[in-house]
């Protein structure tokens, strides 16, 4: 059994709790995609019953969304990717996911709690309101959790046994 003694910040903040998150969640995107690296990419589009047809689907649609939150909460024009019609590599999608992540990181390094509980109007098909930024990104780091799990299961559809561990404590006791 491993021990590990790891230490929160000095003061957790709304601002540090939403920057942890955003560090989690590159961390577990950069773990994914460099255990998925390791598999052949035509793998990558064969169909498993999940939310989305296969690990590249899946993929593509968490980068989608977390570029549609990203400009969300960064209050920048969206232009979309289209999930339907994407003709990259499963190279680029990635890449492509690795880097918005990073950019979650680099905003969220940026807020101070009245900026992370400053509330923002968001104006969608499904429903418009206000709500605290914080909720916002908890709620995009959240979507990729679930979806990423979801990976980890359409891969052992396919025979995988070893994937990584992705959890949030794994993360905050043994791979910060």
């Amino acid at each position: 059994m491993q021990t590990a003694f790891a230490t929160a910040p000095a003061t957790m903040t709304v601002s540090t709790l939403l920057q942890d998150f955003a560090n989690y969640n590159l961390w577990a995107n950069t773990t994914l995609t460099n255990w998925l690296r390791t598999k052949p990419d035509e793998n990558m589009t064969i169909t498993i019953p999940s939310s989305f047809s296969s690990i590249r689907a899946t993929l593509l649609h968490i980068w989608a969304t977390e570029h549609y939150w990203l400009s969300m909460i960064c209050q920048k024009e969206y232009n979309p990717i289209d999930t339907d019609h994407y003709e990259g590599d499963f190279e680029s999608i990635l890449d492509g996911l690795l880097e918005t992540s990073e950019r979650l990181v680099a905003f969220t390094d940026t807020l101070e709690d009245d900026a992370a509980t400053g509330e923002l109007f968001y104006d969608s098909p499904w429903v418009k309101g206000f709500r605290p930024l914080v909720q916002y990104g908890l709620h995009v780091f959240n979507h990729s959790t679930y979806h990423r799990g979801q990976i980890v299961t359409i891969g052992r559809g396919l025979g995988y046994k070893d994937a990584p561990m992705t959890d949030f404590n794994f993360y905050n006791f043994f791979a910060r």
